[in-house]
């Protein structure tokens, strides 16, 4: 919650009155994992938990429902940041979210799949040139990489919304894409505006800030 999403609005609010207002964008990045945000431990409900927004009441799962749900926060933050602009009058603003896929990085080097038993990932025909055999790691290591982006690919979306105008029709505010630069339909639960709102003023007042929109 902190580092994914209070600190990128707490920076942003700072940022907010050198922006560019001759035509600025802001570009958030989320990730598929918010379709997998739900309502707490055992919860089969999805949506914003607010009862436990910076696990005050648990943590658990390794981390990755927190996660989860600081992603769904990176929506909720770009809608609600282009609906006050918007309301405010600044056409000169547009906001977007995305989700960058997943791409060959070294998040992954302490994963399984990520690494093999010598602590180096070697592929499968490595193994075989070097006369070791293909280990099950390896090939579940192989698996996994050739489903996913290439490093060098793995910044299209970000770098597309970015560098892109609204007079080619790549850029729609307040929306999100996918790693392929598609424009995605969200579920209810992400374009929830009372939550949105919600996560807005409680921002404000965990960060001790206000988020001047001017």
């Amino acid at each position: 919650f902190q580092t994914n999403h209070l600190g990128p609005f707490v920076l942003t609010a700072l940022l907010f009155p050198y922006l560019n207002r001759e035509g600025s964008r802001i570009v958030n990045v989320s990730s598929h994992a918010h379709v997998f945000a739900t309502l707490g431990k055992g919860s089969t409900k999805f949506g914003l938990d607010v009862d436990n927004l910076n696990s005050e009441v648990e943590y658990y799962g390794a981390g990755w429902p927190a996660y989860c749900q600081s992603k769904l926060e990176n929506i909720l933050f770009t809608q609600e940041l282009q609906r006050r602009a918007d309301d405010a009058g600044l056409d000169w603003l547009t906001v977007v979210t995305l989700h960058p896929g997943r791409v060959s990085t070294d998040i992954w080097r302490s994963t399984y799949f990520g690494l093999d038993r010598r602590g180096q990932r070697q592929s499968v025909a490595q193994e075989k040139i070097s006369g070791k055999g293909g280990s099950l790691q390896s090939i579940v290591s192989d698996v996994f990489y050739s489903s996913n982006l290439p490093v060098e690919e793995g910044a299209n979306t970000q770098v597309m919304l970015a560098a892109s105008g609204e007079r080619q029709g790549t850029l729609v505010k307040g929306q999100y894409f996918d790693e392929y630069m598609r424009l995605k339909e969200l579920n209810d639960f992400a374009r929830d505006k009372t939550m949105a709102r919600y996560l807005w003023d409680k921002s404000e007042e965990l960060a001790g800030i206000k988020f001047k929109i001017i």
